[in-house]
């Protein structure tokens, strides 16, 4: 996928990613790429000292607005399609980057290139 692409369809709010090696075929991996935005309307309203913790918040989805969230999820859940639990997850962690070239640095690292990513649905997403 073409870098203009990945960042104009992360800018309308799509999920894409890859399938993750778990090394462990009772459960499936996914290392998932999004992109957050300040909810500058909310702010705009807000009177100087309210919700600070959501203003920080805010601040840094500014600074750092791509997510990449890591998980392995079990197989036989995610097969069912049974409602899942956070104790279905052997691995879930968010990182949270300024500009999709540490994401690319990042996800090369884990052995993919951003070229290579995949739609949500492409990947059995969940």
């Amino acid at each position: 996928m073409r870098r203009e692409d990945l960042e104009r369809y992360l800018e309308r709010g799509d999920r894409l990613g890859f399938q993750k090696e778990t090394g462990d075929d009772a459960y499936i991996g996914w290392i998932m790429l999004s992109k957050d935005k300040p909810h500058e309307r909310y702010l705009s309203v807000l009177k100087p000292g309210e919700e600070p913790g959501f203003v920080v918040e805010q601040e840094y989805i500014r600074v750092c607005p791509y997510q990449v969230w890591v998980a392995e999820f079990r197989r036989d859940v995610y097969e069912s399609g049974e409602c899942e639990s956070m104790d279905d997850y052997r691995l879930s962690k968010s990182y949270f980057f300024p500009t999709l070239d540490h994401v690319e640095e990042y996800v090369r690292a884990l052995g993919h290139r951003l070229e290579d990513i995949k739609w949500a649905r492409e990947i059995d997403s969940n």
